[in-house]
């Protein structure tokens, strides 16, 4: 009997425009050059993921047997790239040398990534609070401004508010940096971001879909009204570790915790905690808050905790691998790892609403704090994500040859040194724990970013001036469902070749989807007929299909529903 299928879905058509994808993939590289003693081959090219034809931004290879050097590099998707591969020297005095570069003889080398499919929307969409009258925007797209206006679309918080929308400027997938005008009165107002960095404090975004309010920009319909990010003191007693003494533990709870609790968070664990936030201690301050105060209030890093822990006069011996020894006692580290997982984490898990599994789970420290960061990640199976600034991996040998001997993949690794001071001295074991996590298939770009303080030295001030890029990069935006994406731009189905019984749509990252089918449209009569695993990638086209079609001779009817957030 044939049976009949009525297709039951919220559906909002955009545009189709040629998009960039944030989305990475990985392009082989292999060269066989003898370059002597001292001296490394990079890869440069056309694109910022290969430097931009800039020497010291270029990408390291690793040698192997025969003067072959190779290594996996993560481009940006449908990218036409021009390369060269070019020689170095090593040291850490001449590592920012922009002439410190040998090129590769003869024409640049072409290479085409694979493009990944375009975006569900048309470039950018914000939704924007605002009392002016009218309101526009002005954005920018290389070196040049255009402008985009903006729509009354709604109520405001109250009734001298307005809610305006713009859509389908700028491009999918790539930063944007905008300013929203308006008038009120007949006079013309600026709406400039409260912290600066770009342009005359202009905003700059990551984010495709956003909502801009009192100069916070989120990826999610915020609250009415947002609490400002605190952080509370506590103390840890130790109980598993018996060397490990118990410290004092700082909190940061970034914006919007108060009103937000629907919400789970990350957690980042950082080490030498007094130095984390302000003012600091007597080595200086990471500024760690005030910068995740910055990076998230500008749509350029996820909401997150982050857990500072203090240290001890035991730090050199707590923060050294076991088998290993830096001072006067041997290395403690597995006992430190005890005392986080078990006694640090927990607390932090029961008082705070987090989300506690590998991927969102982070460490990050400096020097010592920056090899510890290094060991927990890759040792432990409980941190998926590794800040390791500055790391001391001269003092560990042990743990670098068992580095060498471990698969170590599965974690993202962020790794640097500067090169002046102390960073000198730590320059080659660095580099040799980078060609380690390379040989084992860590990808630049993707699960693993190398980056050099040209001129910093081995301090807080150093690490602060790096550590956003870090959070940018261990906690990207990218990592976690768009909520106001999906909410503007819910499954747009289709009905996928001959069958009636699938249907197709685009997923977007960090969401489960699932086909439902109801035989009477009645409440409570929807059952599941087919489910997707939480998406990976930033958008797919994906098809579900019901394989299990109930014998009936009136309609089917599906529908595709997206999982909560948090899962």
């Amino acid at each position: 009997m044939q049976r009949r299928i009525a297709l039951l879905v919220l559906c909002v058509s955009a545009a189709r425009l040629q998009a960039a994808s944030p989305a990475r993939e990985a392009v082989s590289f292999r060269h066989t050059w003898d370059v002597g003693l001292g001296r490394s081959v990079f890869v440069v090219g056309s694109h910022a993921d290969l430097g931009d034809w800039s020497p010291e931004s270029a990408v390291k290879l690793y040698w192997t047997s025969g003067n072959v050097w190779t290594g996996r590099v993560a481009v940006q998707a449908g990218a036409a790239l021009e390369y060269k591969f070019i020689a170095r020297t090593n040291s850490a005095d001449q590592y920012c040398n922009g002439d410190n570069v040998e090129w590769m003889a003869g024409t640049n080398w072409p290479a085409q990534v694979a493009a990944q499919p375009d975006a569900p929307y048309a470039g950018k969409t914000i939704l924007y609070h605002s009392g002016w009258t009218n309101a526009g925007l002005v954005y920018r797209v290389g070196t040049n401004w255009f402008g985009a206006a903006m729509s009354r679309v709604g109520a405001g918080r109250n009734g001298g508010e307005y809610l305006y929308q713009a859509s389908g400027f700028g491009a999918a997938g790539e930063p944007i940096e905008f300013v929203p005008y308006g008038y009120s009165g007949g006079v013309q107002y600026w709406d400039h971001a409260p912290y600066g960095g770009y342009g005359d404090s202009n905003y700059y975004t990551t984010l495709d879909v956003f909502f801009l309010q009192d100069g916070h920009v989120f990826n999610y319909r915020p609250p009415t009204n947002v609490s400002a990010s605190r952080i509370i003191g506590t103390n840890v007693t130790s109980s598993w570790a018996p060397t490990i003494p118990s410290r004092g533990v700082r909190i940061y709870l970034p914006r919007g915790y108060d009103q937000n609790t629907w919400k789970r968070y990350p957690v980042l664990y950082m080490h030498d905690g007094t130095n984390v936030f302000q003012p600091g201690g007597t080595l200086g301050c990471w500024n760690a808050d005030l910068l995740a105060d910055r990076e998230i209030s500008q749509g350029r890093m996820r909401e997150s905790i982050i857990a500072a822990v203090d240290t001890t006069p035991k730090r050199d011996s707590e923060y050294c691998p076991a088998g290993d020894q830096y001072g006067p006692e041997p290395g403690t580290g597995d006992q430190y790892a005890n005392f986080l997982v078990h006694n640090v984490r927990p607390m932090v898990d029961t008082h705070y609403r987090t989300l506690n599994d590998f991927d969102n789970t982070l460490t990050a420290g400096s020097s010592m704090g920056g090899l510890i960061s290094a060991y927990l990640g890759l040792a432990t199976n409980v941190f998926g994500k590794i800040g390791a600034f500055s790391p001391a991996f001269l003092v560990a040998p042990n743990f670098i040859a068992w580095m060498d001997a471990q698969d170590t993949r599965g974690v993202r690794m962020y790794m640097d040194d500067g090169t002046v001071d102390l960073d000198v001295d730590l320059w080659p074991d660095t580099w040799a724990a980078y060609d380690l996590l390379m040989q084992d298939g860590y990808v630049p770009n993707d699960d693993l970013l190398m980056v050099v303080g040209c001129g910093q030295t081995h301090n807080e001030a150093a690490w602060a001036s790096r550590l956003p890029r870090v959070y940018q990069y261990l906690l990207s935006l990218w990592d976690e469902p768009n909520l106001l994406a999906q909410e503007e731009y819910p499954p747009e189905v289709g009905l996928p070749g001959a069958t009636n019984y699938a249907v197709s749509f685009t997923a977007l990252r960090g969401r489960t989807y699932a086909l439902e089918r109801s035989l009477t449209l009645a409440g409570g009569s929807w059952s599941n007929a087919a489910s997707l695993a939480e998406e990976s990638m930033p958008w797919a086209p994906r098809t579900l299909a019901d394989t299990n079609v109930p014998a009936v001779s009136g309609p089917v009817f599906y529908r595709v529903s997206a999982g909560a957030w948090p899962p």
